[in-house]
């Protein structure tokens, strides 16, 4: 063979070999093969628990030491089945913006956030002190009620109305006693 037909010969067999591992190629992409089983990741670790988390709330900045300062207040609120309602101080909007429902458990407290309360048979805690970062929500304090009292007679005892009996005296009845004459007065 000559050499240049050999060349020729390797470069058409290059060319084949070439065109045969693209296809091979493109053939292994598209072609369905068996998922891989990989290992599920670890679940992340659990965040460390704060108070809040322990009371039910999530950990948000505004809330930081509500728990304990509720747990100070918690024995003037008023309690109904074991809950109550409270304010809570908004430090940015300057107002109690946040709303709360507390319920006893063993142990401490459980807090779950709600709209602001609004019943015509509760108030908010007047007489709490003006920098107190909460409120509680008590039941309104009863108003002077004026009873109306029945009069009493000169003696002081209360009387009813007299009633009237109807007598009737006939001359026949032995019962009947002569009229009195006026007593004589002593000169």
């Amino acid at each position: 063979m000559k050499p240049s037909a050999q060349a020729r010969t390797s470069a058409a067999k290059a060319g084949w070999l070439v065109a045969v591992l693209f296809f091979g190629w493109l053939l292994f992409l598209f072609l369905p093969r068996p998922a891989d089983e990989a290992t599920p990741a670890p679940p992340p670790a659990p965040a460390p628990s704060t108070s809040l988390t322990r009371a039910g709330l999530p950990d948000y900045t505004d809330w930081v030491g509500l728990p304990e300062i509720f747990a100070i207040w918690a024995d003037r609120a008023e309690w109904k089945n074991g809950k109550t309602r409270f304010a809570y101080w908004h430090p940015v909007t300057k107002s109690y913006a946040y709303y709360f429902e507390a319920t006893r458990v063993e142990g401490g407290y459980r807090f779950r956030e709600i709209a602001e309360p609004h019943n015509e048979k509760y108030e908010w805690d007047s007489g709490a002190p003006a920098d107190s970062p909460l409120r509680l929500y008590l039941p309104k304090k009863p108003e002077f009620v004026e009873i109306p009292v029945p009069r009493a007679d000169r003696d002081g005892l209360v009387r009813s109305a007299p009633e009237k009996v109807g007598i009737e005296l006939s001359a026949s009845d032995p019962m009947t006693v002569p009229p009195a004459s006026p007593p004589k007065m002593k000169q």
